[in-house]
């Protein structure tokens, strides 16, 4: 029987780590360099903290709302485009093999 215990990732609680990072006036977004503005205004305008999974160790972000709403974009656009490929290629099946 296997004892160990996997940790797992807690949710991030976006107001409280904002504020905690706003507290030290420091913060920035991770794609455009904005400055985090003061706790209260970053919740309002939709400031967000993502946890980097790729990294090694425990990392966060912040992103401003600009990148958040292109990044959804881009996500979206991505998407479509993964969507309108794997219609073109069931159209048009590989020819029999030989020839």
């Amino acid at each position: 029987m296997n004892n160990e215990r996997v940790a797992k990732r807690l949710p991030i609680d976006i107001p409280e780590a904002l504020r905690a990072i706003c507290a030290y006036g420091k913060g920035r977004c991770w794609y455009c360099d904005v400055k985090v503005p003061p706790a209260e205004r970053a919740i309002r305008a939709g400031w967000d903290v993502e946890r980097v999974e790729a990294q090694p160790v425990a990392s966060i972000i912040l992103v401003c709302p600009r990148c958040a709403r292109q990044r959804a974009r881009s996500a979206k656009t991505e998407a479509r485009s993964q969507k309108s490929e794997v219609r073109i290629k069931s159209r048009h099946p590989s020819p029999p093999f030989g020839m």
